[in-house]
């Protein structure tokens, strides 16, 4: 049975409004365009939602990279990854891209193969929003993760433990979920899995076939049967709900809501897809808890911004800009990811989220005129309202507006492109 907590939203009149529909395409994708947005206000919340799940992607533009991956240029990977967010046409399956990258952070820094980079990467696509079980036992196949975590030198009589310790610490259980015993005969248990070339290779010579204890059961596991012991790990369904929480609802996820939302992953057999159109829809999605609660990564900042100001962005600028704010995709900085929230924010990275956001500004198509009020301009008198409507609405009446109205009164050239960037660059907008 459905927790309370996660049943549906039924929103009462008005409450269907633009920050709920905002809320609804900044967690769910990277923003809404202005004509997408007015369509879903116009056509309420079940069939909003409904398109969120239904796959628009650009099968040319998906398969662009594939001529360009023997460059071996990084840059032109971040810079397809980007144009798939900002324009491919499934942003679900993009933001759940991302949230894998996150998790099982993988850098090629150390891997120095954008081809296997790409292939990881294809693999949070095309898994990501199907079984997590699955996901899982193909990311301890994947070669990109078999060389960023030593695979290769996992051998009989000499475990490296890299990998066993990678996916109960941070992957599937979380810290106090197993043991050092545990970490230790999982390791042997993945003896022999590598790489020859760019592929997964088993090695049995290099293959512990001794009894292995993991959890107290004692047996000959191989690597897919030390998988299969922390998949059936309780905590391990909690790990992924914290997860999938953390990244769609909240930072600090509430055990209430961890043991509902873990509860529903195994009851719709760990289907990913299945989850998220439950929470998506839920109450505790669209709760107050859960509104403008995250501080947004750069990427999806990046995006969210463009998307609102229907403004073209080139992918390999959004790529660059996103890496000087800090996150630079295919380049996490350790196997625990981005740290997120507050680090997003420091003193250095702020210059560069308020230089980024200025200059989209800036350089909007609609800006000259900020066609902000379905088609019509209006004056300057009306301009606070407008730009808020369309990029902040939560906050008519608060802070910006009285800074926007200061900022109206005092008059100046490009008094249109300084009131969308005083926007985007306060504080208040970085919430998501």
């Amino acid at each position: 049975m459905t927790s309370e907590l996660l049943q549906p939203w039924r929103p009462r009149a008005g409450e269907w409004d633009r920050p709920a529909a905002q809320h609804l395409y900044r967690r769910a994708g990277f923003g809404a365009r202005p004509q997408e947005l007015e369509r879903a206000l116009g056509e309420g919340l079940a069939p909003t939602l409904a398109r969120l799940f239904r796959d628009h992607a650009a099968p040319e533009l998906r398969a662009s990279i594939r001529p360009l991956l023997a460059t071996g240029d990084l840059e032109l990977l971040q810079a397809w990854w980007m144009a798939l967010i900002l324009e491919g046409g499934a942003p679900l399956r993009e933001r759940m891209a991302l949230v894998w990258h996150d998790l099982f952070a993988t850098s090629n820094d150390k891997v120095d193969d954008v081809r296997l980079m790409h292939a990881q990467n294809e693999l949070f696509r095309t898994r990501g929003l199907g079984d997590f079980r699955a996901l899982l036992r193909a990311v301890a196949r994947d070669p990109a993760m078999l060389l960023w975590l030593d695979g290769d030198t996992n051998r009989r009589g000499h475990p490296n433990e890299n990998f066993a310790r990678e996916v109960m610490e941070l992957f599937a259980l979380g810290i106090g979920n197993y043991g050092e015993r545990d970490i230790q005969e999982a390791a042997r248990a993945f003896s022999g899995w590598g790489t020859a070339g760019r592929s997964f290779v088993f090695r049995h010579e290099h293959h512990d076939e001794g009894d292995k204890t993991l959890f107290g059961r004692t047996g000959n596991w191989d690597g897919d049967g030390a998988l299969d012991l922390v998949l059936e790990q309780p905590a391990c369904a909690r790990h992924v709900a914290r997860v999938l929480l953390e990244a769609f609802v909240a930072p600090a996820a509430a055990e209430e809501w961890i043991e509902a939302l873990a509860r529903v992953l195994v009851q719709v057999e760990w289907r990913i897809e299945r989850t998220l159109e439950i929470l998506l829809a839920s109450r505790l999605f669209f709760s107050p808890a859960a509104r403008r609660s995250r501080i947004a990564g750069p990427v999806e900042l990046l995006a969210v911004a463009a998307r609102a100001l229907d403004a073209s962005l080139v992918p390999k600028r959004a790529a660059r800009l996103a890496a000087d704010m800090g996150q630079a995709l295919f380049r996490p900085p350790s196997v625990k990811g981005w740290d997120g929230g507050r680090a997003w924010i420091h003193s250095g990275s702020w210059i560069a989220r308020h230089n980024a956001l200025a200059g989209l500004a800036a350089g909007a198509r609609d800006v000259a005129e900020l066609d902000l009020a379905h088609g019509f301009a209006g004056s300057d008198e009306s301009l606070p309202a407008r730009v808020l409507e369309r990029l902040l609405p939560e906050a008519a009446g608060q802070a910006p507006q009285a800074e926007l109205e200061r900022l109206v009164a005092a008059g100046g050239d490009d008094v249109r492109a300084a009131a969308v960037a005083l926007v985007l660059t306060s504080p208040e907008f970085q919430l998501f």
